[in-house]
């Protein structure tokens, strides 16, 4: 007996035999589920060889430009111009657009740092910055900005939403660390936690992952969704060591870069290699973005452990010598161990909790140029950021800044 099929039924059998292609495709790719797509980075280069004590001659002055990058000109090349138009608004947006709930306390702690009436609130938004000037970057590579079509305004608002995920991301470790560390202030006013109390700080933080982890999924990137999600165990990891290096007070320097790369680096190297994949680039582009944003990173917290003992509150936005009262040994007080460990170690593992011990700290790291030193490893790091986009990226506006975004940080005196 011949048989017929309806219509409906044709269209249902397409359907799974699309589904078992998407099987096969997906087996395919990977035998193993728990195989990363993107491999590991070891952590296992760090450049301290060149700032020992033996390596230095003379005062740098700053992160050195590579060759063919244009001077910074502040209406051609300047990273926070060109990247305005992409994130001037980017904390309204997050704030009135993508983190609403109907818990009115819920609501108004998850948008304390994007609804500030001052400004101070949204910070330096230098994540959003690496991500949409790396962006457009790759695009004038591709001379994908010389035209308006579909697929670049896709493109463009899907790198966007990626910069509101990446500034969502770390404001939420902003609420759980400043709980962690019993902070009193961040970015010139009350930390979160004094505002609301610890347990909405820490809710507040949930809510802002949750909420970014579903607006990540919605970019449908898989490559890219890993990316992002190592970020937040990342961010774990490094507050899980940072807890272990405060109850032993020691800590090696490399073990310190690491935590660090867990804390700060890895966000900015996950979001300029998530902004690659999206770009659908090179693995070699690909690679030159996450190393770009591995080293800014580093090069941030090592600048931010110099400022706090250079800096003042007003210019902080947090208290000075807060690392050293708070019992955290950064990477001056590291660099002066290693000259003066005989004195200086007993006081990191008591904390600095005796009196006298914070000024003996402060004498050594004097001592042993530790300021100085951090400052150097900091722009070693810079360079390396700067040659990785230079050597990956064409010529334009959009790849110097990158270029002098990596030396502002460097300069920057907060």
């Amino acid at each position: 007996e011949e048989r017929t099929y309806s219509e409906a039924q044709l269209n249902g059998l397409n359907g799974h035999s699309q589904a078992v292609d998407l099987e096969q495709h997906l087996s395919d790719v990977s035998d193993d589920v728990d195989a990363p797509i993107n491999k590991p980075d070891p952590l296992n280069e760090w450049f301290l060889e060149s700032v020992s004590l033996g390596s230095m001659n003379g005062e740098r002055s700053g992160a050195k430009l590579p060759e063919g990058v244009a001077p910074l000109d502040p209406r051609v090349n300047d990273p926070f111009f060109l990247s305005h138009p992409d994130v001037n608004d980017i904390s309204a947006t997050i704030g009135n657009d993508l983190v609403g709930t109907d818990h009115p306390v819920l609501n108004s702690a998850a948008r304390y740092f994007f609804n500030s009436e001052d400004g101070k609130g949204k910070g330096k938004q230098v994540r959003p910055v690496m991500v949409m000037l790396l962006s457009r970057a790759m695009m004038q590579s591709n001379s994908l900005l010389e035209t308006s079509t579909p697929h670049l305004n896709h493109t463009l608002k899907s790198q966007r939403r990626l910069a509101e995920i990446t500034e969502m991301i770390h404001t939420a470790s902003l609420f759980h660390d400043d709980v962690i560390d019993d902070a009193d202030t961040r970015r010139g006013q009350p930390a979160a936690h004094r505002a609301f109390g610890n347990k909405m700080a820490i809710l507040a933080g949930d809510y802002l992952l949750a909420r970014a982890s579903i607006y990540l999924a919605r970019l449908r990137n898989v490559d890219v969704v890993e990316c992002m999600s190592t970020t937040i165990e990342h961010l774990v990891r490094g507050e899980v060591l940072q807890i272990k290096d405060s109850r032993t007070g020691v800590a090696d320097i490399e073990g310190y870069l690491r935590k660090n790369f867990y804390k700060t680096a890895s966000l900015m190297a996950n979001s300029c290699k998530s902004a690659a994949l999206l770009n659908h680039a090179s693995p070699d582009v690909v690679d030159a973005a996450y190393c770009y944003g591995k080293h800014v990173g580093v090069a941030f917290q090592l600048i931010d452990d110099a400022l706090d003992f250079e800096g003042s509150a007003a210019s902080l936005g947090k208290p000075a010598l807060a690392d050293l009262n708070a019992g955290l040994s950064t990477a001056p007080v590291l660099f002066a161990a290693e000259s003066h460990g005989d004195v200086l170690i007993p006081a990191m593992a008591r904390k600095f909790k005796e009196a006298g011990d914070i000024d003996l700290a402060l004498r050594c790291i004097q001592e042993a140029d530790g300021v100085r030193r951090t400052k150097e490893l900091a722009a070693v790091h810079a360079e390396m950021a700067m040659e990785s986009v230079v050597k990956a990226l064409e010529p334009s506006p959009f790849r110097d800044s990158l270029v002098h975004l990596a030396s502002r940080v460097v300069d920057r005196s907060r």
